[in-house]
């Protein structure tokens, strides 16, 4: 037998302790001069007796009850159990470029929809894999970490617009960096970042940073939503989006940046102007779906034995309350026994 908290054994000689104090404190009781005189009670009669203990009696169910309770606290375990335990070895990060070209509708119903539509098709396939959110435009948050539970996600989707972000453009490095904290450290698991985008990345100094993904083992998949016959902008008033020079702003796909992540990472790139399954995609990343599934494996604990002794616990309280604490007198009907009367002297014989 073994225990999960050993260090709280020491606590058994709290009721220990407490025992020779108790009688200690009834022997000084009963060796002390007596000021009251005592009597012993019963159910209808009282009777006075100087002999009687003035000291109460030893409260012995209390200090078993607490005793069983220390070890009951201290879980004590014996015999094993095997636990079969499931482990996913997929993470996926979904990445959604929520920048104004988004809106071009040179994939019907737009770019953004488009995107939203793959995220939840991949949604409906899924099962247990942990996954994540990070919207990105001129910088990139994370809204929600990784994580099985897909209703969050669900959620999410709808209300994403180029109005969720305060700053405008694609910016891959602060995307890479965030999505580089949030898949954390210390997991064999099968890492994916998805990232749906138009590919218009407004600077290079993201290529840095890619390394720090492939340090984590992360795989990059981009899927190029757009065209590269392009579309204009919407404005959200009707209109369309133009420059300094009040032309109008024309969008084509920029697939070189997606493709380039991919490649450095060992994932791979996808044209999202036609329908892409993007869980075929994913096990075609991990040599035909060898990964990504769940993993048995068979854990070995010991047995909790804490009831054994938490029952006898509470029984010995119990006896203590009924026993030890007569806390709720009962009014009786007591009759007091009086002396018995001396007779009448017998009167002296004449000598």
């Amino acid at each position: 037998m073994s225990f999960a908290w050993p260090h709280l054994l020491w606590l058994l000689a709290l009721p220990v302790l407490l025992s020779a104090w108790d009688g200690a404190r009834r022997l000084t009781q009963r060796a002390a001069p007596r000021k009251i005189l005592t009597a012993e009670a019963g159910r209808h009669s009282l009777s006075f007796d100087p002999r009687a203990a003035t000291a109460h009696r030893p409260r012995l169910w209390l200090w078993f009850g607490l005793a069983f309770a220390i070890i009951a606290v201290a879980r004590p375990q014996w015999g094993r159990i095997d636990e079969p335990v499931f482990d996913q070895s997929r993470e996926i990060l979904l990445a959604v470029d929520l920048s104004r070209s988004m809106l071009a509708q040179d994939v019907k119903p737009s770019r953004l929809a488009r995107a939203k539509l793959l995220i939840q098709s991949l949604l409906e396939r899924l099962k247990g894999e942990r996954v994540g959110l990070i919207v990105f435009s001129g910088t990139a948050f994370l809204q929600s970490p990784l994580s099985s539970d897909y209703e969050v996600l669900r959620e999410f989707l709808p209300s994403l617009g180029p109005d969720f972000l305060p700053e405008g453009g694609t910016n891959y490095r602060e995307l890479l960096d965030t999505a580089t904290s949030a898949f954390g450290s210390g997991t064999s698991a099968d890492r994916f970042l998805i990232i749906l985008s138009d590919g218009e990345a407004t600077d290079d100094n993201w290529k840095s940073a890619a390394q720090a993904l492939k340090e984590k083992h992360v795989r990059v998949i981009g899927l190029g939503v757009g065209t590269e016959a392009g579309a204009m902008i919407p404005d959200g008033s009707g209109g369309f989006v133009k420059d300094e020079r009040g032309a109008v702003v024309l969008s084509r796909l920029g697939k070189s940046t997606l493709e380039q992540l991919a490649r450095e990472t060992g994932g791979a790139y996808a044209d999202a102007s036609s329908w892409v399954n993007l869980g075929d995609l994913l096990n075609q990343t991990v040599e035909a779906g060898r990964k990504g599934k769940f993993v048995e494996k068979s854990n070995v604990r010991l047995v909790e034995r804490f009831q054994w002794a938490l029952l006898p616990a509470f029984v010995f309280f119990l006896l203590s309350f009924w026993r030890e604490f007569p806390v709720r007198p009962r009014p009786r009907d007591l009759r007091l026994n009086a002396p018995a009367a001396p007779g009448p002297t017998p009167a002296p014989r004449a000598p």
